[in-house]
């Protein structure tokens, strides 16, 4: 493992050593938040973004530990998001759609529009469910996008689990004129629909007063907060009294590090901050289709040898290159994660959900193929609050290293393991170009190339391309035939009810345009 600290040049070779100073005699299992931002980019100042002010998330870095190998478990919302909070590769639960998804962009496929009655399959098991039998309290905030359909709320965090939800199904834009508006539920019940009875700017506030109040609520209970941001997904949105240099897009980002400001003082306020964990991160990488005040930056992870195959670039959101997967975290945990940390062992949103249920002495579910690995070695150097031994990262080891793997929709595009990249096959994030295929694979080093510019040369590697076919190959021996959850459209599905005539007459059309 290799964690050093930011402001000097001590290099940390065991993890162990980061926490020595860490006091034990903690009464309960630690409280677990996870902050997950939208299309966010490299745009925070404690990764270097010299327009965009972040004083919370900056904090939260100086205090806690910045991971600044990273990796999201998908380039995309949707499957991203089954992925963290199952602890899964979305291809295992069906949040993917065959169609569309190697092939020019419609849309319709890859993620869940308020057209799809696909869901999360009620029997995978979320972080929220698995924390049940260590009497955690769980609540979601703000987009769901796993599922919705009719009045079927059983489809909400509030059928996975959770204990309380308030938020929306899909993504805040997914309105008008092409579908209806947007609707806001707190738990089971239908609140007010985006751009009707709820401003769209007010949801900021809403979502954090509602991350405050729960946290204020279970004071005395182990809880778990999945507290998921709009921001900064296009078109950005933020109060009026946000204003930056960046524009919108800006605003946004400062009104994101706003909630998590007012995460981190209540837990403060409330004497929790020791007890509770703080990630924050994102659900892909930044989306290079909206104009620059609507979107972020992907940092380094320009994969700059794409352009060559594709005369353009969008290598963000979307892709397998690294700019769609790599992704800003930074952990918080006051008195356990030593302040200052960088984390620089390869890491991904796969891994909370073993971590977690290590870290709360919840066991495993049985008979569940689970993808991460646990990383409370990192988070918890010093073994204070670990109440089951270590779990081992991978069933299956190269080389002693994780394997991780990119996929677009149900492709396998791409594996990892230490150093070393493969791309088996190649796509922009968003083109409508015909898709690339290496044979042998397109190699790099994407510790000392992360914008994947310079391909290294297959015949001095075919040791590692031996060892990370046979990953992939018994990678996919494990992956079960599921539902394409993603190819189930009907724009009849979509939920017009309590809507005037007019307005559900038109979204019940095939054609699903409603100009309300």
């Amino acid at each position: 493992m290799f964690i050093r600290k930011m402001a000097g040049s001590l290099h940390l070779l065991a993890c162990a050593i980061v926490g020595g100073l860490v006091s034990a005699g903690h009464a309960r299992p630690p409280n677990f938040v996870i902050v997950f931002a939208d299309d966010f980019g490299f745009d925070l100042e404690c990764f270097g973004s010299p327009t965009t002010r972040t004083v919370n998330i900056n904090r939260m870095a100086a205090e806690g530990m910045k991971l600044t190998q990273w990796n999201t478990a998908h380039s995309i919302c949707s499957p991203s998001r089954a992925a963290i909070l199952t602890g899964r590769y979305a291809i295992r639960s069906g949040i993917f759609g065959n169609e569309s998804t190697i092939q020019p962009h419609t849309g319709d496929h890859r993620v869940v529009h308020p057209s799809c009655y696909g869901h999360l399959p009620l029997d995978e098991v979320t972080i929220a469910e698995a924390l049940k039998p260590a009497n955690y309290t769980s609540m979601a905030i703000g987009k769901w996008h796993l599922g919705y359909a009719y009045e079927n709320t059983t489809l909400l965090p509030v059928g996975h689990g959770f204990d309380y939800f308030y938020g929306t199904p899909v993504t805040h834009c997914e309105g008008p004129p092409s579908y209806p508006a947007v609707p806001v539920f707190q738990n089971h019940e239908k609140v007010g629909r985006i751009g009707v009875d709820i401003v769209r700017e007010d949801l900021v506030y809403r979502y954090a007063d509602q991350a405050t109040q729960f946290i204020s609520n279970n004071a005395n209970n182990s809880f778990f907060l999945y507290l998921a941001m709009d921001n900064t997904h296009s078109p950005v949105y933020s109060p009026a009294n946000f204003t930056s240099l960046r524009g919108p897009y800006g605003a946004a980002t400062e009104a994101l590090d706003w909630v998590v400001g007012q995460v981190m003082d209540t837990l403060t306020k409330m004497n929790l901050a020791q007890d509770t964990l703080v990630v924050f991160t994102s659900d892909n990488g930044a989306w290079y289709t909206p104009p620059p005040t609507q979107a972020g930056v992907v940092g380094p992870f320009q994969g700059t040898y794409a352009p060559q195959e594709l005369g353009y670039v969008d290598t963000g959101k979307g892709s397998s290159w690294e700019g769609g997967f790599r992704v800003p975290a930074v952990a918080w945990w006051p008195g356990t994660i030593a302040a200052g940390t960088v984390c620089e062992n390869f890491t991904s949103s796969l891994d909370l959900f073993v971590t977690f249920l290590n870290l709360a002495g919840a066991p495993l579910p049985t008979g569940v193929a689970l993808d991460g690995k646990d990383i409370s070695g990192i988070l918890d150097p010093s073994g204070i609050h670990a109440r089951l031994p270590h779990m081992p990262a991978s069933k299956f080891e190269n080389s002693g290293n994780y394997t991780f793997f990119y996929y677009r929709g149900p492709v396998l595009m791409a594996a990892r393991s230490g150093a070393l990249k493969a791309h088996f096959i190649t796509h922009s994030g968003f083109g409508h170009e015909v898709p690339v295929t290496h044979d042998p694979p397109l190699l790099f080093n994407v510790e000392v190339d992360p914008q994947e510019r310079l391909p290294l040369e297959p015949a001095r590697y075919h040791a590692f391309i031996s060892e990370i076919t046979a990953a992939v190959e018994h990678h996919q021996s494990t992956v079960k035939p599921v539902t394409p959850q993603l190819d189930l459209i009907d724009y009849k599905a979509m939920d017009c009810v309590g809507l005037s005539e007019k307005q559900s007459g038109c979204c019940m059309q095939l054609a699903g345009k409603c100009t309300y």
